[in-house]
């Protein structure tokens, strides 16, 4: 175990920071670009925390509903930084040709876009999941 803040940590002290030491300082005009601020860094801060895994999943899910419709994987969408766009991609293509028209395999696509929503918007806006 480290001492050494890593940059969420470091991330939610500048937050901290601003909304209680800088925040109440602002003249009412800036007082939003403040809080707009105040919301990026949370939002970064729940990307270092959750990006990887939520876009490993998104990853995972995606190349096995692919091999499921029988889609080979191409060479490119190979586990690294490309693959979950060269995936989205596939299955992109495969959704406009029909691959997913079936009930069956739409009801894997539909899972799989709901969960891939869902984490993704656990990181840039959560209190939107909170309401549904």
């Amino acid at each position: 175990m480290s001492d050494i803040s890593d940059a969420a940590d470091l991330l939610a002290t500048a937050r901290e920071a601003l909304a209680h030491e800088l925040l109440p300082l602002l003249p009412k005009e800036r007082r939003y670009v403040g809080l707009m601020i105040g919301n990026v860094i949370g939002i970064a801060i729940r990307e270092l925390q959750a990006g990887a895994a939520a876009m490993a999943g998104e990853a995972e899910r995606t190349a096995a509903l692919l091999a499921a419709g029988g889609i080979p994987p191409r060479r490119d969408t190979a586990p690294g930084a490309g693959a979950p766009r060269e995936l989205r991609r596939a299955l992109c293509a495969a959704i406009r040709t029909g691959r997913f028209d079936e009930p069956a395999a739409s009801a894997a696509l539909m899972a799989h876009l709901t969960r891939t929503a869902a984490d993704w918007v656990a990181i840039s806006n959560p209190k939107a999941l909170r309401s549904s």
